[in-house]
């Protein structure tokens, strides 16, 4: 019964609580959907427990654009070198016909040799292409990480501000003495 009655009063509580929903967009903070002004936003993280978090959000918007840039570059790179490999693989196979057609004038030799010239015409095309795709799947491996890495830490940041403005909290979890409702104010 007092379970109940706690939990009515908890729900009728948080109706009447005048803070609102602190939510992340991107790099910004919005509040009840509404996007917070730059300077709203600072005086917002300014204090969070105590804390001015300001820095620590600057620094994981830093890292997340870091991230984004690397895996959006990164991911340019790559389809802009696979499509040079395979411009390198037509032009060595088309070389290689054509180098074919044209040294079977002078015979069976010619041929054989217009052939390997042929197909070599397309290996600097093939060698660029992979290198570039390395390049930009190294640079989206190294990307998706730090932007995962600093979503979380922007994440926490809100959640940590969102504790803070909403005074009660009850979960359902372990506690010291075994598992049950844990209210905190």
């Amino acid at each position: 019964m007092i379970m109940m009655l706690l939990l009515l009063s908890l729900g009728a509580w948080a109706q009447y609580n005048g803070t609102g929903i602190v939510r992340r967009a991107g790099t910004r903070i919005k509040v009840d959907g509404v996007k917070l002004s730059r300077e709203d936003q600072a005086a917002l993280l300014s204090d969070i427990a105590g804390k001015d978090c300001n820095p620590a959000w600057q620094k994981a918007k830093t890292g997340r654009n870091a991230g984004m840039g690397l895996t959006i570059g990164g991911g340019v790179v790559a389809l802009g070198g696979s499509a040079a490999v395979l411009v390198g693989l037509t032009a060595s196979v088309i070389g290689a016909g054509v180098g074919a057609v044209v040294g079977s004038i002078g015979g069976e030799e010619g041929a054989q040799q217009g052939a390997e010239q042929g197909a070599a015409a397309g290996e600097p095309y093939i060698t660029g292409g992979l290198i570039a795709t390395g390049a930009g799947l190294a640079a989206m491996g190294a990307g998706i990480p730090l932007m995962i890495v600093n979503n979380k830490k922007l994440n926490n940041i809100v959640r940590t501000c969102n504790d803070e403005r909403s005074g009660a909290q009850l979960s359902l979890g372990p506690t010291g003495n075994g598992f049950g409702l844990v209210l905190y104010f």
